[in-house]
């Protein structure tokens, strides 16, 4: 603590006014008769830019060093931007922890074993289906995210990353990470999440940084290339797809737009899947793959939810259950508002009007949110 506030340069009566409390306090924690509250140590860990685990244990804050990104450029190592976004949501979780509101991790499948990475990518999303025990069918990339970060203890995120970036993982040992980029491009970041879960899965982004190109190549990496195949397992399941195929009475371009709409994936994507698995043939896949996502929305009758689907994934959206977790924390008092800020992505002070709504403002808050309901508030963009 000593250390922060030669850090800060501040008096000690001015640093105790900015975590709200008095000198007189401040002074009696400082000699040790007073203990520092959870809400004090989170504040004096983000006025002295550190951790609460750096205060009550010494820990340093942890680095990047296992950062598996999928890139577009082909380039050697996710950016520093990007990893300076891992760390942002990192220190929110070790910030937490370090008050008791931590994110349990449950065990993950090994690996197949084999030298074929497309069959370990598929039993990898195998078993991963079971343990998911739903369809992806009709679930946005957030919706899926959500979900995933439950079954899995993630943390997920859409967030603003380097243009050449599709998205990063992490797996520290006690924290999960999955970010994919801001883009309009719906259907990428949703394979781009999938893709994402299988270097989790695989144990790919818990030793060295990853970054490879996304068009098919002989010089795909094996990771790379298992991430592909779990992610078109997971979002296109073999067993189910089939059953699809067989319902209806005859395969044409007409049905590959259903099965992309019904599936949310591009109709590119869902030829492919459909070669792979001998459904169709070569002259098929490459004809159909140049329909596209808004044609698939349109022969559903839906192009609205098309434009919906696309202004989410522009619009980026945080990871719900850190969010809650934030929130709880602040509800409790034992956090500020501007850590539930770090993870939501929203101003401080419009958050402190969504919590301490003014007088006359219609149904506890605005857009009807009640400050009483932090589970409602983590579920809204």
């Amino acid at each position: 603590m000593r250390q922060v506030l030669e850090g800060v340069g501040e008096n000690h009566a001015e640093f105790a006014r900015r975590i709200g409390i008095t000198a007189d306090k401040l002074s009696k924690s400082l000699s040790g008769t007073r203990r520092f509250t959870s809400l004090e140590l989170a504040l004096i860990a983000e006025q002295g830019h550190t951790t609460v685990d750096w205060l009550l244990h010494g820990t340093q804050p942890r680095t990047a060093a296992g950062v598996a990104a999928r890139t577009r450029t082909g380039a050697g190592a996710a950016s520093d931007d990007a990893r300076a976004a891992a760390l942002r949501l990192a220190e929110v979780v070790d910030a937490l922890a370090g008050i008791d509101y931590r994110i349990e991790l449950p065990a993950l499948s090994a690996v197949p074993a084999g030298d074929d990475p497309i069959r370990q990518g598929v039993e990898l999303a195998m078993k991963a289906e079971t343990r998911i025990g739903r369809s992806p069918r009709g679930l946005t990339a957030r919706a899926l995210a959500e979900q995933w970060e439950q079954t899995f203890g993630l943390v997920a995120a859409a967030a603003e990353l380097p243009d050449d970036l599709d998205g990063l993982s992490w797996d520290s040992g006690d924290f999960r990470l999955i970010l994919v980029a801001r883009t309009h491009w719906w259907t990428r970041q949703r394979f781009t999440l999938a893709h994402e879960l299988g270097h989790i899965l695989a144990g790919d982004a818990t030793d060295r940084p990853l970054a490879e190109h996304v068009a098919p190549g002989s010089d795909r990496t094996r990771a790379e290339i298992r991430a592909n195949a779990f992610a078109a397992e997971l979002l296109m399941p073999r067993a189910e797809l089939l059953k699809e195929v067989a319902a209806r009475p005859r395969l044409d371009k007409h049905t590959l737009l259903a099965l992309s709409w019904a599936y949310l994936v591009s109709p590119s994507a869902m030829a492919t899947r459909l070669r792979t698995l001998e459904i169709i043939g070569d002259d098929e896949r490459r004809r159909w793959s140049a329909c596209t996502t808004r044609m698939a929305a349109v022969h559903a009758g839906d192009p609205g939810r098309h434009m919906q689907h696309a202004q989410q994934a522009r619009d980026g959206w945080y990871s719900t259950r850190l969010a809650k977790l934030a929130i709880c924390a602040y509800v409790r008092g034992d956090i500020s508002i501007r850590l539930v800020a770090t993870v939501t992505g929203m101003d401080p002070d419009q958050l402190l009007d969504l919590f301490h709504p003014g007088p006359g403002t219609p149904d506890g808050g605005p857009h009807g949110i009640s400050a009483t309901s932090p589970a409602e508030l983590a579920f809204s963009p």
